[in-house]
């Protein structure tokens, strides 16, 4: 072998590193695929789970403030406790379920109105000349869309979703009272643990203030017009509030076909849609943040991402999870040194 042919040592070595990132990078790209491929097929049983974790975290500084700031005893600050966080949570299913079988039950009548309101709609365009085309005034798509079959799934889809949150409902009693049942056994020293728990239950308990505050404030307007199902609307507004950035807009649109089935396009139906709105700009966009204030450390833009995942990961639960869960995460993998970059991008920070 001459000179030429031998290998030089520095070019080896560049070799073996290069092989050793790819391969590192197919490694991590396998873990992440199997993780979101079980997260995928056990959501069935790890969304009432996690979601009976966060009910836990906030129940738990509850139980420590009766036990040692009250001298309650441990059983009587569990129960106390236990009730002021799960008795509003059933009430909420309770009423959903109710309401999400009165509408079904009148969904008939609902039809009749909404297609009155286009039709009402359809003659306005047509005396101010607004060039649409025939087919579209004639609202025959529209008709056959709330008359056929797609309204028959619709409403099947409906029930069954109903029958879902039930369901989820009662495993997270579950899973909560078995959690209670050994709480205070075992003290928390885990540094890790105790900021999760922490800045999680901080989160949440500022987040249903905000959201119960929203509430009221919406539905001042909903019963000063008379809006049907109003009582419905304002509990799906604090509801969907916890659905960041995306759940505000649902909650202002939901009400938009009941009024205008009730108002028509009147001066009521304008006040239901843009009083609403301007109160959850200001509140989301201006009084939440100061409240919140940097206690999850996450970018707008690391919100968003985690909403997207979330929601296709696990669906309407992953989107009411999205925030807590993706803080969860950035506490623990700022405590790994290997992870520690991660952590920084998902604050919003470049890593050092």
């Amino acid at each position: 072998m001459t000179e030429q042919n031998k290998p030089i040592p520095a070019q080896r070595e560049g070799g073996v590193d290069i092989y050793r990132k790819i391969n590192t990078a197919c490694l991590i790209l396998i873990a992440v695929v199997s993780l979101v491929t079980a997260l995928i097929y056990t959501r069935s049983i790890l969304i009432p789970l996690v979601i009976s974790i966060f009910i836990y975290t906030m129940i738990t500084p509850l139980i420590r403030y009766l036990r040692f700031r009250m001298k309650f005893p441990r059983w009587l600050a569990i129960v106390i406790s236990a009730t002021i966080v799960l008795v509003p949570l059933v009430l909420v299913v309770i009423f959903i379920s109710n309401s999400i079988s009165n509408f079904v039950q009148t969904f008939s009548i609902y039809q009749a109105k909404l297609l009155e309101s286009f039709n009402k709609l359809a003659d306005l365009i047509r005396s101010y000349k607004i060039p649409l085309p025939d087919e579209m005034l004639e609202l025959k798509s529209l008709q056959a869309m709330l008359t056929g079959p797609s309204s028959v799934n619709f409403l099947k889809g409906v029930g069954s979703n109903a029958v879902k949150v039930i369901s989820y409902f009662s495993m997270v009693v579950i899973f909560v009272f078995f959690m209670l049942l050994g709480s205070g056994r075992t003290k928390i020293t885990n540094t890790v643990i105790k900021e999760i728990q922490n800045k999680i239950s901080a989160y949440l308990y500022i987040h249903i203030i905000v959201s119960i505050f929203t509430g009221i404030c919406v539905g001042i307007v909903y019963f000063s017009v008379g809006l049907e199902l109003a009582l419905m609307f304002i509990v799906c507004t604090i509801v969907l509030n916890f659905i960041p950035n995306v759940g505000s807009i649902i909650a202002v649109l939901l009400p938009m076909p009941i009024a205008l089935m009730q108002f028509g396009p009147t001066a009521s139906f304008w006040i239901v849609l843009i009083i609403p709105a301007c109160m959850q700009f200001v509140i989301g966009s201006i009084m939440e943040p100061k409240l919140l204030g940097g206690g999850m450390d996450l970018h707008p833009v690391t919100i968003i991402g985690s909403l997207v995942f979330w929601a296709l990961v696990w669906g309407v639960p992953g989107a009411f999870l999205a925030v807590p869960m993706t803080a969860a995460v950035r506490i623990i993998l700022s405590k790994l040194e290997p992870t520690r970059a991660f952590a920084e991008i998902l604050s919003g920070r470049l890593p050092k």
